[in-house]
């Protein structure tokens, strides 16, 4: 088996990066059948078959927690399901909190009820006081889902119970509900292309593997050039928005740029990629070789030497010495 060449990319800051994809999430699921195939592909409840595309109605309006430290991303959709006793409408919420970042916040359950509380204290300012104290006056039912696309291990806690002490001691009288997690580097290759669906697409290429090995990221591409014509030319452009969205942050402009003019003209994109990572490992190879010119010229190593040893011209090593010595001055 041949060895998958890794290079590490060049990413933005990690609050940049977050943005950048929140940017490119909150723009897809402002399509109502892409967010309709999001619940269909990665929630697993029976009551997903009873959604239509029709009836889902998105909440334009951000939720802001005043004692958290940054902005939240989020997507909120209602949509109204019928009483199976009554044959009433009901008001149903979906709020969906996307957490695309490297670490995992535990707080993440208490977060997610004080927007739901924000969400139910808005609700409540539409309702007259009289209605609101009728026996039959309930509040919307939300449903909290989170997406995550982080490397470590998701391990905050699922059950709010669990963010509390003597849980166990005080059973349903304290506070708990159980969030739906959505997690992009949980799932594999095969199972999402199995599915085939244009969101699916899109959590592949979005997985952290891809961004690090370029036989995976051509193989996945490919793979999406293959189902092109099995998938609404819609469906297709929403892909291609969402990768130019995150591929022109997180890569060299001209290489994401090639890429995603091959992807959408159906040509190969084997040498866009392999220029990317060719640059990208030469780029790594010499922030180490600068690294190691450091340490050796700290230690007293002449600068031809250290020029010879690190692979670097004598005139950049010069240039290095006098930074430090600039710097040990100060």
């Amino acid at each position: 088996m041949t060895e998958e060449k890794k290079v590490r990319m060049t990413e933005p800051s990690s609050e940049g990066n977050h943005q950048l994809q929140d940017k490119g999430y909150k723009k897809l699921f402002q399509n109502k059948e892409m967010f309709l195939e999001f619940l269909q592909t990665f929630v697993h409840e029976d009551w997903v078959k009873d959604i239509n595309e029709e009836d889902l109605v998105r909440v334009d309006k951000e939720y802001v927690l005043q004692d958290y430290r940054k902005k939240e991303s989020d997507v909120v959709y209602r949509m109204k399901f019928k009483n199976a006793a009554t044959g009433e409408d009901q008001d149903v919420i979906f709020y969906i909190l996307l957490e695309l970042q490297s670490s995992v916040d535990r707080m993440i359950p208490y977060r997610l009820l004080m927007y739901m509380v924000q969400i139910w204290k808005q609700e409540l300012t539409n309702v007259k006081y009289k209605d609101a104290q009728e026996q039959a006056y309930k509040l919307p039912a939300i449903v909290p889902i989170v997406l995550y696309n982080g490397e470590k291990e998701w391990d905050a806690v699922m059950n709010f119970k669990d963010l509390q002490n003597e849980s166990q001691r005080f059973g349903e009288h304290i506070v708990n509900f159980q969030y739906i997690l959505v997690d992009v580097n949980g799932y594999n290759e095969e199972e999402l292309l199995k599915v085939a669906n244009s969101i699916s697409c899109i959590i592949m290429m979005d997985q952290s593997i891809v961004a690090r090995h370029k036989e995976i990221m051509l193989r996945r591409l490919d793979k999406i050039m293959q189902r092109k014509d099995k998938l609404a030319p819609e469906k297709m452009a929403l892909i291609i928005e969402w990768l130019m969205e995150v591929f022109s942050k997180r890569f060299p402009a001209a290489e994401a740029k090639e890429i995603i003019e091959s992807l959408k003209e159906g040509k190969s994109m084997t040498y866009a990629i392999e220029r990317l990572f060719d640059n990208e490992a030469d780029k790594v190879k010499n922030e180490k070789a600068i690294k190691d010119a450091i340490n050796f010229l700290k230690l007293g190593v002449d600068e031809k030497t250290v020029a010879q040893g690190v692979e670097l011209p004598l005139d950049k090593i010069i240039e290095i010495k006098k930074q430090i010595q600039k710097e040990m001055k100060h």
